[in-house]
C-alpha cells in the first residue's frame, strides 16, 4: 500500500479515537473546561477579554449545578448516590471564576469566532463542536510526526511505526479531546520541531511565535533553538525564528513581566518567590513528584484523577527505562538507524559521538532528546513552584502532550536500539499493544463505568474495576444511555455505542498496523 495511504489510515485512527471521547466525556470532565470555554463565550459574546476574578457566565453556572465537576461540589460517587429526583434539583456550587483567564490569547480568539457561528445552539452541542475542532487542531501531529520520523530514521516503515505510536499514546487523545489550547498547542508543537529540524528560520519564527500565543510552557522550546545559535549553520536560521517569535509573542510576555514580574502570569509561578523555590529543592520529594508526573502521563481519567493498577505504571516505567537507555546508547555511539541532516557539512566525521562537538545538535535525533530534556527541566521547576505554593510535590505530566511526537520516536528508536536483533523489529508493536492494551482497559474498566456510576470509589479510596456480570439484564446500554445525560439531543445511546465500537476497531487498527509494518522489516531486504 502506498505510503500516503498508510499515513491517511493513522491519521483516521487517531480522529476517530478522538471522536470517540469528544462524545463520551461527561460535560467539563475535561481539564479546567468549564473555565476555557467559559473565556471562549465571554469573548463571543462580549468581544473583550474577561479577568482571572470574572465570574463564568450563567449557563455555565447552570450546567455545573447539575452536573459532577471537578471543584465544582459534586463528584461522580456523590451524583449516581442522589436519587432520580434529587439529580434533577440544582445543588450548591462554589462560585466559579474564568481563571484560565491567565493563558495566552491565541486559541481563544479562534475558538471565539467558531463559537459565533453555532449562534444560540444549546451550550453542550457547543462544547462538543469545540472539543471536535480541539481534536481536529491536535490531529495535525500524525502526518507532522510522520515528516519528522522519516528524518530522523531515513526509512518510511520505521517512520510509519513511530506514527502508529503517536496516534495510539493515550495521553495525546484525552488531552486533545477537551476544549482547551492544548489541541492548538499538540499541532503547533509538533510543527514548531519540525521546522527546527529543517532550519527554516522565518516559517519557524511564525510557528514559534504562534505557540508561544497558544502556551506559555512553550518557552521551555527556547534552549534548543537556542543551542544552534553556536553552530554556524543553523546561526542565521536560528537567529531569524527567535527574533520572529518574539515580535509575534513578545508584547504578551512583556505585558506579564509588567504586571506580574512572571513571564507565563501562572498563578503557580507567580505567587512564590525565588527564595522560595531555593528553599524548596530541598524539601521537595522529587520521587514521588516523579512518579505523579508518570502516572499523569501515561494514563489519567481526566478531571476525576482516575487511576489504574500500580503494576501498569511500573511495566509501562520499565519499558520506559529501557528506551531510555537505548536513547542514551544511540547518542553515546551512533546508529546507523538514526539518520542525520544531509545537508550538514561535516555530518559524516561531526555525528558520530555525542560528546565531539556542538556540531551534533544538528542531528535530529539529538534534537529530539534535547527538546524532551528541555521540557523535563520547566516541568521539574513547575512541580518547584507548585510544592512552594500548594506543600504538594506534582509535576503535571500532561503538559508534555506537546511533545507526543518527538516521545514515540525516542521510544521507537531507544528500545530498537537496546533490544537483541531478533526482537528489534518487535520493539514497535510491544510499545504499540502496551499503550493501547493500557488505554482499552483504562477505558472500559474505569472510565466509561464510573461516568456512568457503575462504580464508585471506596471508602479507602480505591476504585474498584467494572465487573462484567454488571452489563447483562441491559445494564450495557443503560451504561451509555447515562453517558448520553446532559449531551446534545442527538447524541443518543445507539450513536455513542456506534463511536465506541469505532472507537476499537480503530485502536486494534494501530495494533494491526504496527505487527504488520514490524512483519515488513523484517521480511524486506530493500529496508535492511
Amino acid at each position: 500500500m502506498p505510503v500516503r495511504l498508510w499515513m491517511l489510515l493513522l491519521w483516521v485512527c487517531f480522529v476517530v479515537r478522538g471522536a470517540f471521547y469528544v462524545c463520551a466525556i461527561p460535560l467539563w470532565e475535561g481539564f479546567d473546561e468549564y473555565a476555557h470555554y467559559a473565556r471562549i463565550e465571554y469573548l463571543a459574546t462580549l468581544g473583550r477579554e474577561p479577568l482571572r476574578t470574572t465570574p463564568v457566565p450563567d449557563d455555565i453556572a447552570e450546567t455545573m449545578a447539575h452536573v459532577p465537576t471537578h471543584n465544582g461540589g459534586m463528584s461522580f460517587d456523590r451524583y449516581w448516590r442522589l436519587t432520580p429526583t434529587e439529580r434533577q434539583t440544582p445543588f450548591s456550587i462554589p462560585q466559579a471564576y474564568v481563571y484560565e483567564a491567565q493563558q495566552p490569547p491565541l486559541f481563544y480568539w479562534l475558538s471565539a469566532a467558531f463559537d459565533r457561528l453555532l449562534g444560540k445552539s444549546p451550550l453542550a452541542s457547543r462544547v462538543v463542536f469545540l472539543r471536535m475542532i480541539c481534536v481536529l487542531l491536535a490531529s495535525v501531529c500524525v502526518p507532522i510526526g510522520f515528516l519528522i520520523a522519516r528524518q530522523v530514521f531515513g526509512k518510511l516503515v520505521l517512520a510509519l511505526m513511530s506514527t502508529a505510536l503517536i496516534a495510539a499514546l493515550p495521553l495525546l487523545t484525552y488531552t486533545a479531546t477537551h476544549v482547551s489550547n492544548d489541541g492548538l498547542a499538540i499541532g503547533l508543537g509538533t510543527l514548531v520541531v519540525l521546522l527546527v529540524l529543517r532550519r527554516n528560520g522565518v516559517a519557524l519564527g511564525a510557528a514559534l511565535g504562534a505557540a508561544l500565543l497558544t502556551k506559555a510552557f512553550f518557552l521551555a522550546f527556547l534552549p534548543p533553538v537556542i543551542l544552534l545559535l553556536f553552530y554556524r549553520t543553523t546561526r542565521r536560521s536560528a537567529a531569524v525564528a527567535l527574533l520572529g517569535a518574539v515580535a509575534i509573542a513578545g508584547w504578551w510576555y512583556g505585558d506579564n513581566w509588567i504586571g506580574t514580574r512572571s513571564l507565563t502570569g501562572n498563578i503557580m509561578l507567580v505567587q512564590p518567590s525565588l527564595g522560595q523555590m531555593a528553599a524548596g529543592i530541598s524539601k521537595l520529594n522529587w520521587i514521588k513528584s516523579a512518579d505523579y508526573g508518570w502516572i499523569t502521563v501515561v494514563w489519567t481519567g481526566n478531571w476525576s484523577f482516575l487511576g489504574l493498577r500500580s503494576w501498569m505504571y511500573r511495566c509501562m516505567a520499565v519499558l520506559t527505562i529501557l528506551a531510555l537507555a537505548g536513547v542514551l546508547k544511540l547518542l553515546w555511539k551512533g546508529n546507523r538507524d538514526i539518520a542525520y541532516l544531509r545537508n550538514s557539512r561535516k555530518t559524516e566525521r561531526g555525528a558520530k559521538h555525542f560528546l565531539d562537538g556542538i556540531e551534533v545538535c544538528t542531528a535530529p535525533f539529538a534534537l529530539l532528546t534535547s527538546f524532551l530534556a528541555s521540557f523535563a527541566v520547566a516541568l521539574g521547576y513547575f512541580a518547584l513552584a507548585t510544592f512552594a505554593v500548594t506543600g504538594y510535590p506534582g509535576a503535571v505530566g500532561w503538559y508534555s502532550c506537546c511533545l507526543a511526537a518527538p516521545f514515540a520516536i525516542v521510544m521507537t528508536a531507544g528500545l530498537r536500539s537496546i533490544a537483541p536483533q531478533r526482537l528489534k523489529a518487535a520493539s514497535g508493536p510491544i510499545l504499540v499493544g502496551a499503550y493501547a492494551a493500557l488505554e482499552l482497559f483504562g477505558v472500559n474498566m474505569y472510565l466509561l463505568p464510573y461516568y456512568a456510576g457503575f462504580i464508585s470509589h471506596l471508602p479507602s479510596g480505591g476504585l474498584p474495576a467494572l465487573r462484567v456480570a454488571q452489563l447483562g439484564n441491559g445494564g450495557f446500554r443503560a451504561l451509555f444511555e447515562r453517558l448520553a445525560l446532559y449531551k446534545p439531543a442527538w447524541l443518543t445511546a445507539p450513536i455513542l455505542i456506534s463511536l465506541w465500537i469505532l472507537f476499537l476497531l480503530a485502536t486494534a487498527a494501530l495494533m494491526a498496523v504496527s505487527m504488520y509494518l514490524a512483519r515488513v522489516r523484517v521480511e524486506s531486504s530493500a529496508d535492511p
